[in-house]
């Protein structure tokens, strides 16, 4: 060491400068080499360059690059207290300052590291440049970003005002500095980009010009901060003009600026194109952050895009980290049974190691989707198969969401079967494996069940929740046992069960719908004392039971009391106080109340504008009716379907069926009753195509019945079948719709049949009974015999029901003869069921109590005495009614 020391002490001043020109030399071609570069490592992240700043690691391979050749002898500079005192004796001035300004920046000088400068630069004019070139500037550079990207510009400054002219390097820390700036200050949480960012922004794209301008080539660290904050900010055309410079410039659009475009025009809301982008990076294999593969791979899933699913899931499984998109890719895979898919999926997860908590987590899920789209079977069938092929022990979930299945599917003896395999299991029993059973088993009114259910939960010690309560007081409220559902409550208090808004509306609507307004009201007063406030909901049951009542008044004080508590009114409580007005005879109250509505700044909405809507056309306000029916399809909404039904019924009664056609073809559209089922759907069209239908009939334009219906056949508007049984039935019940409007005659079953003959449709003895029903309905015995000359030309036999049917008629009608021929027909066989003989004596029964009257009355024709006589002989005076008894 001794001898080292002496050497470069004889070698004085030479040395050192020597020593340094090299360092500098090796430096500059460094840079050089790293301005040239193009590569550059990427990263996952948009916000890299905010957490961290983007070219540190770059400035450290600069620095360890720099001095690699000299490592060594460098360490010896540094720690050697007498080699320090020989260096400053002999080296230059400008050397010297070039290492306080260094010594500065590290104890955070700013303000006098800049001092020193401008003093060095005036001293060291000659010299300077030598020592502080461009890479010595862009180490300063990264140095004082250190202390805080707004200390870079000044020191750039300052390099071009000594004249070194600047490479890649700093005009890339500079644009760093610039971004980072810009990023600070979207951390403080505002949404809103600032004049200050915008102006930041502006001079990093200024600089990117200025570089390109002087033949300096900007590089992907140059690039990267400015596309990222555009990407996240969605601005779309700048972006672009920035590739175009990429493009230009040679530089690789690729990496994690592909991840900065799709982001780009998801932040845009330009979804399809950030999927094709995204797509297209998949098909390439490009490497993309994970939190991007879960975004898009639950978009996916959430839309029903299978076949996307199932060719992303091998792709982003193996790196995956969020559990919430492959959640919703398994139920995905189950609502389209894309069981070998998943199975796939199954085995990527074991294989990197997946907890079997997890991959329950996610049977879990696979199952939820097969009872999403109601595949029972194929949902059993799935789970048996993971079960077996990845050794996984199904759950208490996966057991709760197949009993929920079962239920929901009408299969409780099934799902009982999986309560059963808990229990063998030994798995955990909870009131989510008990409520389905409750739930349906008061949906189909076994009420019994419901109850020994409840039992077996709490023999079992499982607690009932409040939505066991809710299920048990709805099915008591359905079969009209509200005694029963009250006695609950005191249940639910005795085991610490809080009763809540679900518990008791179905009580007060069950009493209210009763007309037991009191006992509704009162509910409402202990609902109140228990500390639970009445809803928005409570009011809406209690104010539609005043529809049904027709009972105005009331509904305006319900309506009156429900502002005085605070609660405000939402559509459905215009909804039903309309409906109120309109079964009141009182539309136009209603019209005013929407007028306020709006006037006030709220809309109505389609609920509250449909019942208006009824209301004009049941009263036959059919002007105004279809000036607000105008209003809808303006709009691009239609009104509900019942309001729709009431409009074209209206029109069919008036004979405008030009307009009525119109509507009605608004009114098949699939997509315009989307708040519909499929069961819905099909008898809302069957009812519509019935309307028209009987509308063409009743004013004679049976040739337009008949085009119409071929066309139903024909585009497969509805079935058919149906349609005509519930024409008949709709004339067996004497012709009257729901709105009271009376529509029909026999004589218009018969135009019915002759249209289904032309359509090449015969009609059903279901149709034909129903004809006869209407018959009896009308008294018209003459009509009756002409049905039953259809059923004899249609090859249809007299059976006993029919038989009865056409009895029925002919005693309506005082047709004894009929009647007693009929009587004559029926064989003893028939006569020996109970129910066939009840229904003869009930037909007869108000004769019975006529004739009871007087041995005048016995004899009268009216009384059909030998009708009476004969059934007497028929069933040996056997269930003759007691006529004291009935009088």
């Amino acid at each position: 060491m001794a001898h080292v020391m002496m050497m470069r002490l004889l070698c004085g001043r030479g040395y050192f400068v020597e020593r340094h020109n090299f360092v500098t030399a090796f430096s500059r071609h460094w840079a050089h080499s790293l301005a040239e570069s193009h590569s550059s490592p990427e990263s996952d992240s948009s916000s890299d360059f905010v957490s961290s700043p983007p070219d540190a690691e770059c400035v450290e391979v600069l620095d360890n690059s720099t001095h690699a050749t000299s490592a060594n002898s460098s360490k010896e500079w540094s720690n050697d207290r007498q080699l320090d005192k020989v260096m400053s004796r002999h080296l230059d001035g400008a050397v010297l300052g070039v290492r306080r300004l260094f010594n500065l920046v590290k104890q955070e000088k700013f303000e006098e590291m800049l001092l020193i400068h401008d003093e060095l630069a005036e001293k060291e004019k000659d010299t300077l440049h030598k020592s502080m070139d461009v890479v010595m500037y862009s180490r300063l550079m990264t140095r004082v970003r250190e202390l805080g990207p707004q200390y870079v510009l000044p020191v750039f400054q300052r390099m071009l005002s000594v004249g070194v002219v600047p490479n890649v390097v700093p005009y890339t820390i500079l644009i760093q500095a610039f971004m980072e700036t810009v990023a600070r200050e979207d951390g403080k949480g505002s949404r809103v980009v600032s004049p200050t960012q915008e102006l930041h922004v502006l001079r990093a794209f200024e600089l990117v010009k200025e570089m390109r301008s002087k033949g300096t080539i900007p590089n992907k660290l140059t690039y990267k901060p400015i596309m990222s904050w555009l990407s996240v900010k969605g601005r779309v055309v700048q972006f672009q003009e920035l590739a175009k410079w990429m493009e230009e410039d040679g530089v690789p659009f690729d990496g994690v600026f592909k991840f900065y475009e799709i982001q780009l025009f998801l932040q845009s809301r330009d979804f399809a194109k950030a999927k094709t982008l995204y797509l297209t990076a998949k098909d390439l294999d490009q490497k993309l952050p994970s939190s991007l593969d879960a975004r898009f791979l639950t978009a996916f899933a959430k839309d029903d895009e299978v076949s996307t699913v199932v060719g992303l899931l091998p792709k982003v499984l193996p790196t995956m980290k969020s559990s919430a998109s492959v959640v919703a890719a398994f139920q995905c895979l189950g609502r389209h049974f894309q069981h070998n898919a998943a199975l796939l999926a199954f085995s990527i997860l074991k294989s990197k190691g997946t907890n079997e908590q997890q991959m329950c987590f996610y049977l879990n899920a696979y199952i939820q989707g097969f009872s999403q789209v109601g595949k029972l079977a194929d949902a059993i069938n799935a789970f048996r198969d993971v079960e077996a092929i990845y050794q996984i022990q199904g759950g208490q979930y996966v057991f709760n969401i197949l009993i929920d299945f079962c239920c929901k599917q009408g299969k409780i003896s099934q799902g009982l079967d999986f309560l059963d395999e808990m229990q063998s299991r030994k798995l955990e029993l909870s009131c989510f494996t008990f409520n389905p059973f409750i739930r349906e088993f008061g949906r189909w009114t076994m009420i019994d069940e419901a109850f020994e259910m409840k039992a077996a939960m709490l023999r079992l010690g499982v607690q009932p929740t409040v939505v066991t309560y809710n299920a048990l007081i709805s099915a008591c409220v359905k079969i009209g046992d509200l005694e029963k559902a009250c006695s609950l409550f005191p249940e639910m208090k005795e085991l610490g069960v809080n009763a809540n808004t679900h518990c008791y509306n179905p009580l007060i609507q069950g009493f209210a719908m009763q007309g037991r307004f009191d006992r509704a009201l009162a509910i409402m007063k202990e609902m109140d004392a228990a500390g639970v406030k009445p809803d928005v909901n409570t009011y809406r049951l209690l104010i539609f039971a005043c529809s049904l009542s027709k009972d105005q008044d009331r509904a305006d004080q319900l309506f009156a009391e429900m502002l005085e508590r605070g609660i405000k009114p939402d559509e459905s409580i215009y909804t039903v106080m309309i409906i109120v007005y309109s079964k009141c005879g009182n539309v136009d109250r209603g019209i005013e109340m929407i007028k306020s509505l709006e006037e006030s700044g709220e809309s109505a909405g389609t609920e509250a504008k449909s019942a208006i809507l009824h209301g004009l056309s049941v009263t036959g306000r059919l002007e105004e009716a279809l000036d607000l029916y105008g209003a809808f399809k303006r709009e691009n909404v239609l009104p509900h379907s019942y309001a729709v039904g009431s409009l074209l019924a209206a029109l069919g009664k008036t004979g405008n069926l030009d307009r009525m056609f119109e509507v009605f073809e608004d009114a098949r559209g699939d997509e315009n009753w989307n708040r519909m089922n499929l069961r819905q759907r099909a008898e809302h069209l069957n009812i519509r195509c019935i309307n028209a239908v009987l509308a063409c009939i009743r004013h004679n334009q049976l040739g337009r019945a008949i085009s119409f219906l071929r066309k139903v056949k024909e585009e497969g508007i509805a079935d058919e079948g149906v349609l005509f049984d519930k024409m008949f039935l709709h004339i067996s019940s004497g012709g009257e719709d729901e709105n009271e409007m009376r529509w029909l005659d026999i004589n218009d079953g018969f135009l019915v049949i002759n249209a289904m003959r032309e359509l090449g449709l015969r009609p059903s003895r279901m149709s034909l009974e129903a004809l006869l029903d209407g018959c009896a309905a009308l008294n018209d015995s003459e009509q009756a015999h002409r049905v039953l000359q259809e059923m004899e030309r249609e090859g249809l036999q007299l059976n006993i029901f029919s038989m009865i049917r056409l009895f029925r008629a002919y005693v309506a009608g005082e047709d004894e003869d009929r009647a007693l021929d009929l009587l004559h027909q029926m064989t003893a066989e028939d006569l020996k069921d109970s129910d066939v003989r009840l229904l003869l004596v009930q037909t007869l029964q108000p004769h019975y109590v006529a004739a009871a009257d007087s041995p005048i009355a016995a004899e009268a024709l009216e009384t059909l005495p030998r009708v009476r006589k004969r059934l007497d002989e028929l069933l040996g005076g056997d269930m003759i009614p007691d006529t004291d008894m009935i009088l």
